[in-house]
């Protein structure tokens, strides 16, 4: 299949704004189709609903008690005197006997009000002055609907709650008052995520001189799980073309999205798009003007949809959320916009920005709900502590002009 993506030629390696990268990267979504299907309840967290879920019953399916106390009718011309207690309602075993004048029901908490009752006093307002008899200590204060949740205060029937979200422990809560045990999903996209370096080894492994954990593949695989993903991390491939090409061609077999990181390191031969060049890779973009990510490029290998990330870590998890996240969503058909960009009131002054579009590390707080944002003083792509630190990206456009302490920023939260 061939889709006009506006890839540029060979020769053509000029810098493209973030926006341009993204629209010509969501047009790599037609090369994904991934089908619906049913899981249950349980099974669906983190997942994207893709049906409709309509509530088979009224929640409450009657009316019933919120307190422990006592059922009874508010305009009873008795309830200044003594009453019978007729009956008891519990959660699950409602009274049978029906509320008269004169009389009351004793009820708990999420009982069923009997017939002839519409309003509930609470244990502590009631004196008992025998094991079946009460009297109301304040009956002039009653007032109808009286610690009475209504039928269907919470949904009614046919309630709907729509397709296009991400499953989240308070939707399985609410599918499972609904009455549903099995949902309609979309299929997990299973994205592969591949490594480049000689300098790498697997953590677990023994530290040698000169190698560096393999970090990468890590975070983006964790980040991707969190969104009705399926990663799989493949071996570490070596800077050679032969070792890229071989996983590339491995991943374009069975994979709905390929992710690459790293691959640059042998001076300006870029080992991983002349490799996946080789193997017929289109590109839609070369480079993106932004920091930290200028070497991210996207396109499509054997209809597969491959982004290529930078090699360095914060490089790599920043570019992920940038870059990976909006298509995944796009492709999941979940109904967020993504990245999500927020703003913030700055706490510390920030220089003025250089030609590249950049997206700051950071710290955001509430602090008496003003949301404040403060940017870590290391912003070196290489330093993954410094970005476990952090919580969030201040957004700064090419060209920004100095920003001063309580000036509103644009930022983006990290996941």
């Amino acid at each position: 299949m061939e889709v006009d993506l506006g890839h540029s030629s060979g020769k053509n390696h000029h810098l493209i704004s973030y926006n341009n990268a993204l629209e010509l990267l969501f047009g790599l979504h037609k090369f994904v189709t991934l089908n619906d299907e049913t899981i249950t309840l349980e099974n669906s967290l983190g997942r994207v609903l893709r049906g409709e879920v309509k509530a088979l019953i009224d929640n409450p399916p009657a009316d019933i008690s919120s307190m422990d106390g006592y059922a009874i009718n508010s305009f009873d011309d008795k309830l200044n005197g003594i009453l019978r207690v007729v009956d008891v309602s519990a959660a699950g075993t409602p009274a049978r006997a029906q509320v008269s004048p004169g009389s009351a029901v004793r009820i708990f908490t999420g009982a069923k009000l009997p017939q002839g009752s519409n309003s509930v006093i609470v244990q502590e307002e009631v004196t008992l002055i025998k094991k079946s008899e009460i009297s109301i200590n304040n009956p002039e204060k009653v007032s109808p609907n009286e610690n009475v949740r209504r039928k269907g205060t919470d949904f009614i029937e046919g309630t709907t709650v729509k397709p296009g979200k991400i499953i989240t422990p308070k939707e399985i809560m609410l599918f499972a008052a609904m009455g549903h045990e099995k949902l309609l999903v979309k299929q997990k996209p299973l994205i592969s995520i591949i490594s480049i370096g000689n300098e790498l080894t697997k953590p677990g492994n023994l530290h040698k001189k000169n190698q560096i954990y393999s970090s990468n593949a890590y975070g983006i695989s964790s980040l991707l799980r969190k969104l009705s993903c399926e990663p799989v991390i493949f071996p570490i491939a070596r800077d050679n073309l032969e070792s890229i090409k071989k996983s590339l061609d491995k991943a374009s077999q069975n994979s709905d999205i390929i992710v690459t990181t790293g691959g640059a390191s042998v001076g300006t031969y870029d080992l991983v798009k002349t490799a996946a060049k080789q193997l017929g890779l289109h590109l839609c973009f070369e480079k993106v003007n932004i920091r930290p990510g200028k070497p991210t490029f996207a396109g499509y290998l054997r209809n597969v949809p491959l982004i290529g990330l930078p090699g360095n870590p914060v490089s790599s998890y920043v570019c992920a959320q940038l870059f990976l996240l909006p298509l995944i969503m796009k492709i999941i058909g979940c109904k967020i916009d993504c990245p999500i960009i927020s703003s913030a009131k700055l706490n510390a002054k920030m220089n003025p920005n250089g030609s590249r579009q950049n997206f700051v590390r950071a710290n955001i707080v509430n602090d008496g709900g003003i949301r404040i944002v403060s940017p870590k003083d290391k912003q070196d792509s290489s330093l993954v502590k410094t970005l476990q630190e952090s919580n969030c990206l201040i957004v700064r456009p090419p060209n920004d002009n100095i920003k001063n302490i309580d000036d509103l920023v644009d930022i983006i939260e990290l996941i």
